[in-house]
């Protein structure tokens, strides 16, 4: 399983916090989880610079 994670980082402190972090989804393949991700940065364009995105492994963890 795949968790696709967003985390917006404070860049007013040093060194930078993480101001907020949220799983956007979960996915069954690594494939699947960077699709979901490009989308979303998509959505994004630009890219400002506190938003973070990246798929995340959840080793051992079967969906039910």
């Amino acid at each position: 399983m795949w968790l696709l994670l967003v985390i917006i980082l404070n860049l007013q402190v040093s060194p930078p916090h993480i101001q907020h972090g949220q799983v956007v989804g979960t996915y069954s393949t690594e494939k699947d989880c960077l699709k979901a991700m490009d989308a979303l940065l998509e959505e994004y364009k630009p890219v400002p610079p506190p938003l973070n995105l990246g798929c995340l492994p959840l080793n051992n963890v079967k969906s039910t």
